[in-house]
């Protein structure tokens, strides 16, 4: 019995390539509705997913050290930082591990989703976001991200 834990072990290179590991989601808006709406939605995709609720952007910051993240859907007017800075300090913390990043922000500036998507975001979306729109993002997000530790295994 005991040698056949080990052997199985050996095969896991990876505890993502493990048969019950759950990708995680990372849902942060200071706002505990759209938590609510955001969560609703991500669950409505019917995955296997670990979902993490925070209302401070300088917490998840915090929580997401050493962690490996396969998305994180923030909104980009919080209380002690709006979400360019949040997404510079998540790229610029050596233990990110995170591959997929959404902005949800009310603002319509063109260029403001622009600065996003030049600072490594995958996708700006504007509040009120629509349900299917998150959620065919979101789930092109999270295969990717499936797909990414895939190769990796592979290599």
């Amino acid at each position: 019995m005991l040698l056949q834990f080990i052997n199985n072990m050996a095969k896991i290179s990876s505890i993502r390539s493990a048969p019950k590991f759950r990708q995680t989601v990372l849902l942060i808006d200071d706002q505990p509705t759209v938590l609510d709406i955001h969560a609703a939605i991500i669950k409505s995709l019917k995955l296997d997913l670990k979902i993490v609720c925070m209302t401070d952007p300088v917490e998840a910051l915090n929580w997401l050290q050493n962690r490996q993240v396969d998305l994180i859907i923030t909104d980009f007017r919080m209380h002690h930082m709006d979400g360019m800075q949040f997404v510079h300090a998540l790229k610029n913390h050596e233990n990110a591990l995170t591959q997929a990043i959404i902005v949800v922000t009310v603002l319509k500036e063109h260029s403001i989703h622009q600065e996003l998507i030049a600072a490594g975001v995958s996708a700006c979306l504007t509040k009120p976001v629509q349900t299917s729109e998150l959620a065919n993002i979101s789930k092109a997000l999270l295969e990717q991200s499936k797909q990414h530790y895939n190769l990796v295994l592979i290599n």
